[in-house]
């Protein structure tokens, strides 16, 4: 099939903020808001790796209009790395360092 107009995506203009974009805390869900609502479309993708394994538990939840909340479970204190893209694209300040005490 022929390729289709080309999309309008732009990373740049995703809005993430929240307490769980700096800080987590072990045992108890943490989470952020994501607004894409300006970016264009494209896929959220979001990954947090701790300090031995990837973070088994991250729910991404889209509550309309390119608005997003997501929240995660950590089990093992350390330092963690949160990814949030806007497609193949970081979003401004990704990816971010998470101190777990």
């Amino acid at each position: 099939a022929p390729p289709g107009p080309p999309k309008f995506s732009d990373a740049s203009k995703v809005v993430a903020k929240g307490l769980g974009l700096t800080k987590g805390f072990v045992g108890q869900k943490n989470s952020f808001t994501v607004d894409c609502s300006k970016a264009g479309n494209n896929m959220l993708l979001v990954g947090v790796q701790g300090p031995r394994s990837p973070c088994e538990e991250i729910v991404v939840k889209h509550l309309g209009n390119q608005l997003y909340n997501v929240g995660y479970l950590l089990r093992e204190r350390g330092e963690y790395l949160l990814v949030v893209k806007w497609g193949e694209q970081h979003v401004p300040n990704s990816p971010f360092r998470l101190c777990v005490p």
